[in-house]
């Protein structure tokens, strides 16, 4: 467990240091923590039943699983390797970390909800996901919770990075090749850069003492305040590109807004999934810029 206030370094093991999120909570922890980063070589989620003696063997303070399954297309005809990742695994996790004592922070999803509210989601609104991305995470959500005591799961939206699996980075990457972009229009969400994020939690670590146990067995929504669709995203994008004189075909292409309908999606989405920050601001004094700040980071 952590001990008395953590002015000494913790010592970190992380999950999944390669993707979005796990590069920019290295790159953002690293200078403040011992951190262990455990990759596909270290620590197969498809086998992952030696977990419990890897936290023996690395005797971290807690566990950060940035580790995720996020093709939310590929995970309708992907669906056991969706579950596998994202729920299958976490038994295991949650089992070794509950066993020695440990904290585990992991992040889910808006997509755990069904889009129904025309109002922010809040932590305890009942999920009911769509897709079988989101009912992977969800019941990633449910392991962690039944079977440990000390964990906090983070809900989050639409990450950004600059990196080039992200929304930002593919539509214009599409724009080299394609006459128009044809984005959805009838999505509400919000946009956070990894980096936004990464900034948040090492606060949350900086700032976490043992007498603030109520944060410990929560879920907390690490969003944005405010919210968009991914067209307005995709024009905001265009408009800086633009005013920045940046060469790309990005700048100067057709962005036409359509229906979720009118692009067959294989998988269903949430007409409205902004999730509420209300929490995380209220109980860890956090607020995360907006997604327009989000946009601008990832192409400054």
């Amino acid at each position: 467990m952590i001990e008395s206030g953590l002015q000494k370094k913790l010592k970190i093991l992380l999950l999944g240091p390669n993707g979005q999120l796990g590069k920019s909570l290295k790159n953002h922890l690293e200078a403040f923590h011992e951190l262990e980063c455990a990759d596909k070589k270290k620590f197969d989620f498809l086998n992952p039943t030696n977990f419990l003696d890897i936290l023996k063997k690395s005797k971290p303070s807690l566990v950060i699983n940035a580790a995720a399954y996020t093709d939310v297309e590929g995970a309708e005809s992907n669906e056991n390797l969706a579950n596998q990742i994202n729920s299958e695994a976490l038994k295991y996790i949650a089992s070794a970390c509950e066993t020695l004592d440990l904290i585990l922070l992991h992040f889910s999803t808006d997509y755990v909800f069904d889009g129904n509210k025309n109002t922010p989601y809040h932590e305890d609104d009942t999920p009911n996901p769509i897709s079988t991305y989101g009912n992977s995470k969800l019941l990633g959500e449910k392991i962690i919770s039944d079977n440990m005591k000390n964990y906090i799961i983070f809900r989050t939206s639409g990450v950004i990075s600059n990196n080039t699996n992200n929304f930002i980075n593919k539509i214009m990457l599409a724009a080299e090749t394609q006459k128009e972009l044809k984005i959805v229009d009838d999505q509400i969400t919000s946009l956070n850069h990894s980096d936004f994020l990464a900034e948040a939690i090492n606060k949350i670590l900086s700032s976490f003492k043992m007498e603030k146990v109520s944060s410990l067995g929560e879920i907390y929504n690490l969003v944005g305040p405010s919210s968009g669709t991914w067209f307005e995203f995709s024009k905001f994008a265009q408009r800086i590109c633009k005013n920045h004189k940046k060469q790309s075909k990005f700048a100067d292409i057709n962005i036409i807004p359509v229906s979720s309908e009118e692009m067959n999606f294989k998988a269903n989405r949430p007409k409205y999934s902004h999730l509420s920050s209300d929490k995380i601001k209220n109980n860890l004094s956090l607020t995360l810029p907006d997604w327009d700040k989000s946009i601008l980071k990832l192409l400054d």
